[in-house]
């Protein structure tokens, strides 16, 4: 299998390359950002995308930090309504890394 090639100290960038995913997950946190409390179905909604893509976008940020469920998915019975923000601290170390790499600061 090929490998490839890493240059020094990648790691550093590959965590929030990682971390924000796609333009769809940048998008939600971009949205929820501006917009803090909101469901599922309002982000679906306010982005004009389906649920299900707006919760797998929610699960892959949950993962790596940047995003909060309240109450937490592991809390919430069925039925009830979770309500997201953004970790700002958290997104803001990511966007700091990258800018860090790409020479901004």
């Amino acid at each position: 299998m090929p490998r490839y090639t890493r240059p020094a100290n990648s790691d550093y960038a590959e965590d929030p390359i990682k971390a924000f995913g796609n333009i769809m997950q940048a998008t939600i946190i971009g949205h929820l950002r501006k917009n803090p409390g909101l469901t599922r179905a309002e982000i679906g909604e306010a982005l004009e995308i389906p649920k299900m893509t707006v919760a797998n976008g929610l699960e892959k940020l949950m993962e790596v930090g940047l995003i909060i469920a309240d109450p937490p998915r592991d809390v919430a019975v069925r039925g009830q309504r979770v309500r997201y923000t953004v970790d700002d601290a958290r997104v803001t170390e990511m966007v700091m890394r990258l800018e860090q790499v790409l020479g901004e600061f």
